[in-house]
């Protein structure tokens, strides 16, 4: 029996899930397609479209697990066509990013740490 694969699905935290719904829609384009509130009105949980793929944010507090003494942040993934563009965008919405890098295993990078303690990899594969 075969099983085809659509994609992977990131469930990310953070202490204000909607203040990151709208960083991730105005730098990275991502679209808003749900936000559930709490009781206190704050966003609980969000799901975000990306390309044919979504993220999910939950809004019950930032909940990163980093090994002991281990202060790297969590790296997410995301497949474009176009990482010159990508970079292009992010750079005139005002945010903070490194020119993108041919690295030598063949994918062309852009990486970008979001305000939320995330890092973001816009990504494409390009000959080695």
């Amino acid at each position: 029996m075969s099983v085809q694969f659509a994609g992977i699905v990131p469930y990310l935290f953070f202490d204000d899930a909607a203040a990151a719904m709208d960083w991730y829609a105005r730098v990275f384009g991502f679209e808003d397609i749900g936000r559930w509130e709490n009781d206190a009105g704050g966003v609980q949980n969000g799901e975000m479209r990306v390309g044919n793929t979504e993220v999910w944010l939950d809004g019950g507090g930032r909940q990163l697990f980093p090994r002991e003494g281990d202060d790297r942040p969590q790296w997410i993934g995301v497949w474009v066509d176009d990482v010159d563009a990508m970079y292009e965008r992010i750079k005139s919405a005002g945010a903070e990013a490194e020119p993108p890098v041919t690295r030598e295993f063949g994918v062309q990078m852009l990486t970008v740490p979001d305000p939320f303690g995330y890092l973001w990899g816009f990504i494409r594969r390009v000959k080695p």
